[in-house]
């Protein structure tokens, strides 16, 4: 615990000034208390009295934002090395004569002198799938309904993997994001009804925006698609967006769909009228 004794004194403005003397101790007051009786001793009483002197003190005082400022010590000077002997870092920078030390590049991370270092000492064991994790950039509720109740997102539209980074919702997806991912934070304070695609959700959140008339559809885009939804300029012809694999959906609670193909690629390799087979094939399903 940081106690901190309060004076005054006036300063040439004529104005009453705060001045603070700061002692630390540990953590918490220390409550001593008697073996037998197990009440807090005298020692006790009479520093939680003296705090509470030194609150009410201060709080009498008024405060001014020209008042405010760090405790001594929080900030400290930095190393400013090579300008000069009178600082005593001049000329070799603290680095000293020659040797690999005085050169730049030199880390003495894991190394011990020379002899067998730690880490190689050390029996390897086990394995970690973290570096094939999948990662998503994450948007809560609140936020969502932030975006909406400001005109950043229009509700009454398909909100899409587009419109959320186009917005600002989610800034952008940084290195390893596949996609964005929607949680529940904030639930009491959603109110609109939207319709929204995103790569993954939260159950919750999932159960939320149904209850309230709304829609969410996971869908699966690799970086190719992402990259043309987000720079369509550099794709004259639109890529092919293919359907989540198989493994992975396996692997996930709620599995991921293919999401709509651009209409430049429909119109170019999907034909207007279907071929004499499936035409065939719908009539007999029919019948």
């Amino acid at each position: 615990m940081s106690l901190t004794v309060a004076f005054t004194r006036t300063s040439l403005s004529g104005a009453p000034r705060l001045l603070t003397t700061t002692t630390s101790s540990t953590t918490s007051v220390p409550q001593h208390r008697h073996f037998s009786t197990g009440k807090a001793s005298p020692e006790s009483e009479k520093e939680e009295q003296y705090r509470l002197a030194v609150v009410a003190a201060n709080a009498s005082i008024p405060t001014k934002l020209n008042q405010i400022a760090d405790r001594p010590g929080a900030k400290k000077m930095m190393k400013r090395v090579g300008r000069g002997p009178g600082s005593g870092m001049g000329k070799t920078a603290t680095r000293g004569h020659k040797g690999q030390r005085a050169r730049s590049g030199w880390s003495s991370r894991g190394f011990e002198g020379g002899q067998t270092p730690h880490y190689k000492r050390m029996r390897k064991f086990g394995f970690s799938n973290a570096m094939f994790a999948r990662r998503y950039a994450l948007v809560n509720l609140d936020r969502l309904q932030l975006w909406i109740d400001s005109g950043r997102i229009d509700a009454t539209q398909l909100i899409t993997l587009k419109e959320l980074l186009k917005s600002g919702c989610v800034g952008r997806l940084r290195r390893n994001q596949k996609n964005i991912k929607l949680l529940a934070a904030g639930a009491e304070t959603f109110t609109s009804k939207i319709n929204i695609e995103v790569g993954q959700a939260s159950g919750k959140a999932i159960e939320i925006i149904n209850k309230l008339g709304g829609s969410v559809r996971l869908v699966h885009y690799n970086h190719v698609g992402i990259r043309s939804i987000l720079h369509p300029e550099k794709f004259p012809h639109k890529p092919y967006m293919p359907p989540a694999p198989k493994r992975m959906n396996r692997k996930l609670r709620y599995p991921m769909e293919q999401p709509d193909q651009h209409p430049e690629w429909l119109a170019e390799h999907v034909s207007a009228t279907p071929p004499p087979q499936a035409v065939a094939e719908e009539e007999q399903l029919e019948e």
